[in-house]
């Protein structure tokens, strides 16, 4: 997906003008003589793919990106990788009212609004009643739901073990399940194992013969908590694929997680469906786009705290 107007509004406000410069001899492969910050912003939002190749280019370091965020405010957890930091500044810039003028509504009973553009803002629909709460407002209200909290801070743990090889079969339930699903152009593969032992193996094996790094969206589009029938708590996410060079897919999963009474009352993962997609230079997955992860979006998400 190209870069938006907001995201271009946000690489103006990240990246000093040698910087951009920098990166967009990278996008360029050297191949032009670039000067000028106008001349390298115009070549980085023509030549670049995504957002999130783009922050991923090695000019843009961690250290960039971290003072980024700390100007804005913006907390990070003790796990700074490169991947949260992008995550996080790609969040922050989706955020329309983070790069836009703050408006104020009318008070009176009218239709009028101040006039937005639709391509700033990349999104025109406006609720005509000031009562209404937001749709924007409810789904922040939510994020802060336990369940939600949960959900992303084990998925960034998750994922973060994963990458690093260091889940132990101390994580799973021993009777955890695994169903793994890889598409790609050529076909589709299924696997499906009913074990700690082989849900692990089987996760290091994929790991290892296609050289993934899983890059989850840590925001909440891209991470929810949910709750089934049987009292299993859901915990849905999406990302993006990696391998050295480039993104090269998308994943979508949910785990089902218990607490284990005999492990310090600890969740631990007990069923776990994975999907991994081969996609060319996709832009940042969210739930609301999956198909697979539709139904299950439709299951209650309890407000209170999880016993």
């Amino acid at each position: 997906m190209p870069i938006t107007n907001k995201e271009k509004l946000g690489l103006m406000d990240l990246l000093e003008p040698p910087i951009l410069i920098q990166v967009a001899r990278s996008v360029t492969k050297n191949v032009v003589d670039i000067s000028t910050p106008e001349e390298a912003l115009e070549y980085i939002l023509t030549h670049s793919a995504d957002c999130l190749t783009l922050l991923n280019k090695k000019a843009i370091t961690k250290e960039i990106l971290f003072r980024y965020l700390h100007r804005k405010k913006i907390s990070i957890s003790s796990d700074i990788t490169k991947a949260i930091l992008v995550n996080k500044v790609i969040e922050y810039w989706n955020d329309t009212t983070n790069l836009m003028p703050k408006i104020e509504a009318k008070t009176e009973d009218s239709t009028e609004y101040p006039a937005l553009a639709e391509s700033a803002i990349g999104d025109s629909n406006v609720l005509s009643n000031k009562h209404i709460p937001t749709i924007t407002s409810i789904a922040s209200d939510q994020s802060e739901f336990p369940i939600n909290l949960l959900a992303r801070k084990f998925s960034e743990w998750f994922f973060n073990n994963y990458n690093q090889h260091t889940l132990k079969h101390e994580d799973f339930w021993q009777d955890a399940r695994l169903l793994l699903q890889i598409t790609a152009s050529d076909g589709s593969d299924l696997q499906d194992c009913d074990s700690s032992c082989s849900t692990l193996e089987t996760l290091y094996e994929t790991q290892q013969r296609f050289g993934f790094f899983f890059n989850p969206n840590l925001s909440h589009s891209g991470v929810q908590g949910r709750m089934d029938v049987h009292g299993l708590v859901l915990v849905l996410a999406c990302g993006t694929l990696h391998t050295h060079v480039d993104c090269v897919g998308i994943f979508e999963c949910i785990f089902g997680l218990l607490r284990d009474p005999f492990s310090e009352n600890n969740w631990k993962t007990k069923t776990i469906k994975l999907m991994l997609r081969s996609k060319g230079a996709p832009s940042i997955p969210s739930l609301q786009e999956s198909d697979t992860l539709r139904e299950a979006l439709t299951l209650p998400v309890p407000e209170g705290d999880l016993t």
